[in-house]
Order: structure tokens, then sequence, then C-alpha cells
């Protein structure tokens, strides 16, 4: 039973990655305003801001790629989870009239990394994803809050299965539920607590 426990526990912490998912560091707003005050959100979409110094005008061109199908994915994720908490009557991707609140920002890095190299040797092949998401008002432009995001596979030897999973995806995934959880209990509903 105690090593079945600690296999268990090992398994959830090698998922979960390295480094940080974020806080939302919130912010009061002009004339009082603040994310409880809002019920409809509208996920914008997400700007491509890898500013990593490429080697070769096909590393750029891979790289561009790649962000720009991971900044589309991370728009359409958050909207989900922010959809799935039910903290707020209406969230969208499309247009939206104000009074909302307005989520976008910044995909940073989008680094899928090498899932070979990744299960055989676990330092190399790094999956990495980084983000800056900021909350604002609709109608001023005004923010209410951002949280960022950085995440990537646990560079350290640690064996195949635990290695595979941890994509840039599944980093995206854990990133979109932290956000929607901060926003949820920033509006003063409870959903459950996100994966770590």
């Amino acid at each position: 039973m105690a090593m079945r426990t600690i296999v268990l526990l090992g398994a959830v912490l090698m998922a979960a990655g390295c480094g940080t998912l974020g806080r939302l560091d919130t912010k009061q707003g002009a004339a009082g305003r603040s994310i409880a005050d809002y019920d409809r959100v509208i996920v914008a979409d997400f700007a491509a801001n890898d500013t990593r110094e490429a080697k070769t005008p096909e590393q750029a061109a891979e790289r561009a790629a790649a962000i720009e199908e991971g900044r589309k994915a991370f728009s359409a994720k958050v909207a989900e989870e922010i959809r799935a908490t039910g903290a707020f009557a209406e969230v969208a991707q499309a247009k939206m009239v104000a009074p909302a609140l307005q989520i976008t920002g910044s995909v940073d890095q989008w680094e899928p990394g090498n899932v070979a190299a990744r299960s055989l040797v676990g330092f190399a092949g790094k999956s990495e994803f980084n983000a800056t998401v900021v909350v604002s008002d609709l109608e001023t432009g005004e923010e209410l809050a951002r949280i960022v995001v950085d995440r990537n596979s646990w560079p350290l030897p640690i064996g195949a299965s635990s290695n595979v999973v941890q994509s840039v995806e599944f980093l995206m995934h854990q990133a979109a539920k932290r956000i929607a959880h901060e926003l949820a209990a920033a509006k003063g509903h409870a959903p459950p607590p996100p994966a770590r």
C-alpha cells in the first residue's frame, strides 16, 4: 500500500512539470471596477511574442508556425476552461459588446521540444510554454489583472512515461485551468482547485 502511494505521488509530481502557473495579480480599476463586477467575458486572440533569437531562417520559420498554432489553441482553451467554471454568464471568442471582461495577452514561448529525446533521456528535448495574460475592461481597455505563466517539462532523467505526457499542449492546458480558476475565484465563485 505504501509503495503504491509513493508511486502514485511520484507520477503526479512528474506529470506536473516545472516552472510556475502564476497567480492573478489584480488591480483596482477606475471607478472601483473589479473582476467581480462582470458577468461576461470575451477571450480575444493572443499575440505571438517569441523574442528568442533564431540560429537559422528555418528555425525562425518553424518557431513562428508553432507559436501561431499555439496562440490560437491557447485562446480556445482559456475560453473553454472559463466556461467550465460556470462563474460567468457568457464566455465567447467572438465580438461582444460592453460591459465585459476582455482576456488577451501574448504567447511568449511555444516549444514542443522532442518527445523522443524527453522519453529516452529526460533532460533533453524539453517542452516549454510561456504566456502573459491580461484581463481588462472591454470598453476602456483598462487593465484589471494579469497572470504570467512559465511552464516547462521536468529537465531530469525521470523515465519515459512521465516525460512523454509533458507536451507543450499539456502545459498549456494546465495554464488555462489555472487562469479560469483564478478568474472564478476573483468573481467569488469557488470551482474545484486546478491541477498543479
